[in-house]
């Protein structure tokens, strides 16, 4: 009989899934941790004693299997695909691959012996072998099938079961007397009213199929890859990604950050992909993370993070799976401790932007002095006062304008971060133009005009001492990096 040689290749592809999230929530794991022991309140000998043991011995043992994890999961799906080249059976069927006994009944000819009784035995022998056959390939395909299946399940009561608490932790607040706002009350209710109904259709198909409605799935970031820097930008090197425009002023950042929607659906990034921006100047290196923002509106989740469950899970006030990338990306990166970080992000790279600068966690960890967002609804962001924020928004760019000014359940409106600036609508655009007035390459030219106004507030905001360590006009001071990151499921 033809068998299936060695392994189920499905189930292999499966395995490799598990230890890519298995990898990237060891570096999770280790980015919070690293958060979570710069603020508690320890001080004293044994304090320096964990935090050095932690920074020098632990944490590099949980990247260190991070590494492994990963390196396992190629080599598995390597393998899988090696088999499909081997192996005997259908891709088109659950079952291996069996040929089919044969049933023609048993003539007598004239010189028969009576060998036809053996031959009849024979017959019958290999049809039940058949029969056993296929009945245990299908019996063990139905197991497979159901083992995903209450994993399917699990993964999606785990999910709701977020969401809830985080919508009623929120109706908590507002009893208690501090009401959220209403983006962020709305977007964890939409949440918990998604996964419910993701559980209702996961569980009523017995987990056969998982539809991930609303499903945030765990991060992921991959290896820098190096891209070359140029005033202009518009050429691509050899890993077939646009040069990196040199940040010369607050236009270019903005360019910088719209030259991220190009990097997805690159081949080496093909789930999506954030910009890192190294500037060398005479205090030291300084970082620009250049955030793109929604590049789905399925509320199917898919690999791509920036999509429409992003959206609602950075309004509802938590990090969310796009954000994480983000943190990744810059541990990918080797972003060091003490270095500053400016944050650009247009739309909902600037909600994660501003949501990264909010959580005392990742400002422990990176140094971010800037925050730059362009048609971004961040009012309600509690970033902290002591860095620089500048918020960009077009007269009549509806988005900017989705969290009602920051206004909470209870009518009052939030206190709002840093320098907020209307800009003119972009040339022949209406008030009814939406796309034209969201659009990141028109945020990137009315930037470049506020700034032509050297009295203007985009003007001051660029000649600032803490805006200054970012920007220069000489490209042999700068290097730029492409980061694959996307979201996983299980």
């Amino acid at each position: 009989m033809s068998r299936l040689l060695g392994m189920d290749p499905g189930q292999v592809r499966q395995l490799a899934r598990s230890l890519e999230k298995a990898a990237a929530g060891f570096e999770l794991v280790g980015l919070q941790v690293s958060g979570k022991i710069s603020v508690i309140g320890w001080q004293g000998a044994d304090a320096d004693s964990f935090r050095a043991d932690w920074a020098d011995r632990h944490r590099p043992t949980l990247l260190s299997i991070a590494e492994q994890l990963r390196q396992s999961a190629l080599a598995a799906a390597d393998h899988a695909d090696a088999q499909d080249g081997t192996s005997a059976t259908d891709p088109a069927s659950p079952f291996t691959a069996i040929p089919p006994a044969n049933f023609s009944t048993p003539v007598a000819s004239e010189n028969d012996d009576g060998s036809w009784l053996t031959d009849g035995l024979g017959w019958v022998a290999g049809g039940a072998d058949w029969v056993i056959d296929t009945t245990e390939d299908g019996a063990e395909w139905f197991g497979n099938r159901s083992e995903l299946g209450y994993g399917n399940i699990a993964e999606s009561f785990r999910g709701l079961v977020d969401d809830g608490t985080h919508a009623t932790g929120l109706l908590d607040e507002m009893l208690a007397g501090s009401p959220p706002s209403i983006m962020e009350l709305s977007a964890s209710v939409a949440l918990a009213g998604g996964g419910l109904v993701d559980l209702a259709v996961t569980a009523g198909t017995f987990g056969q199929w998982a539809p991930l409605l609303l499903d945030d799935g765990t991060p992921w970031a991959g290896e820098p890859i190096p891209v070359s820097v140029s005033r202009d930008g518009q050429n691509r090197g050899p890993s077939e990604h646009l040069e990196s425009v040199l940040p010369t002023d607050l236009a270019a950042l903005a360019f910088l950050t719209a030259q991220a929607y190009g990097d997805a659906g690159n081949s080496s990034t093909s789930d999506g992909a954030v910009r890192i921006t190294r500037v060398e100047n005479a205090e030291g290196p300084a970082y620009i993370l250049s955030i793109p923002g929604t590049q789905s509106w399925n509320p199917v989740t898919s690999a791509i993070p920036a999509d429409f469950t992003g959206n609602l899970v950075s309004a509802s006030g938590r990090l969310s799976t796009a954000a994480a990338t983000v943190a990744l990306a810059m541990e990918r990166a080797g972003i060091e401790p003490g270095a500053p970080v400016m944050l650009s992000g247009h739309s909902q790279g600037g909600m994660i932007a501003a949501s990264l600068a909010s959580d005392p966690a990742f400002m422990e960890r990176y140094n971010v002095t800037n925050v730059m967002t362009f048609g971004s609804p961040v009012d309600a962001a509690a970033m902290p006062s002591n860095v620089d924020v500048i918020s960009f928004q077009h007269q009549n760019d509806v988005v900017p304008r989705l969290d009602l000014g920051g206004t909470s359940v209870n009518g009052a409106v939030a206190e709002q971060s840093g320098v907020q600036l209307t800009l003119p609508n972009p040339p022949g655009s209406g008030w009814s133009d939406v796309t034209a007035n969201h659009d990141y390459n028109n945020y990137a030219s009315s930037i470049g005009e506020a700034e032509e106004d050297p009295a203007g507030r985009a003007s001051q905001y660029a000649q600032s001492p803490s805006t200054q360590r970012f920007l220069t006009g000489d490209t042999s001071t700068v290097e730029s990096f492409v980061i694959p990151v996307g979201r996983q499921h299980p």
